[in-house]
This record gives C-alpha cells, sequence and structure tokens, in this order.
C-alpha cells in the first residue's frame, strides 16, 4: 500500500494507527497567550458589537494587557469567520497531489 500511495510505510503505518485525523496533524496545541485572561471580554464585547480589533486592543490596554495590537487582531481572526474565540484552527491532513491510480514503471 505504501509503495502505491508513494509514501513511506512507517507513515502509512501511523495514519492505518490513528482514530482520528486530530491524531497525526503536526500541529501542536496552542500554547498560552498573555491574553487569554481578557478572552472573556473580547468575546463579551464581541458580542455587544465591537469588532475593531484596534479599539478592542486599546480597551485591553486600559484594562491592564500589555500585548501587542497584533495578538488581538490575530485572536478576533476567527470571530470573523464565525468561528469560536479560543480554539484553534485545525485543518485535516491534506492529501498529496499524486493521483491513487497512478502506477509508476
Amino acid at each position: 500500500m505504501a509503495r502505491e500511495l508513494g509514501l513511506d510505510r512507517r507513515t502509512v503505518s501511523k495514519y492505518a494507527r490513528a482514530r482520528t485525523w486530530q491524531e497525526v496533524t503536526r500541529r501542536p496545541p496552542r500554547k498560552p497567550s498573555t491574553l487569554d485572561p481578557y478572552l472573556d471580554y473580547l468575546q463579551q464585547r464581541w458580542d455587544e458589537g465591537q469588532h475593531s480589533a484596534k479599539i478592542l486592543h486599546e480597551e485591553l490596554q486600559n484594562k491592564g494587557y500589555l500585548g501587542h495590537y497584533q495578538r488581538v487582531k490575530m485572536a478576533v481572526a476567527p470571530l470573523r469567520r464565525g468561528l469560536p474565540l479560543d480554539e484553534p484552527r485545525e485543518r485535516p491532513p491534506s492529501p498529496r497531489n499524486r493521483p491513487l491510480d497512478h502506477h509508476p514503471p
């Protein structure tokens, strides 16, 4: 099977043993952030209609947040796509760009 897929046999074995695709993704768990204590506030303000990352950053600074604007902007990005605020975006592993019916000579 590994030869037919053009993958190493250990890779095929790893995927075959996995119960879910999350077990074989390379993305590590999300690390704690200095923004974590403010996530509930960000969600509350978003729900109230404040969707400007710049204004949200200013409000957080007034509450003691010392982090950068870019971190706030990245934190609210999933909300703009209708995703949860504090969950990392997960994607299933992408298939190889090689057709499965291709047989090497």
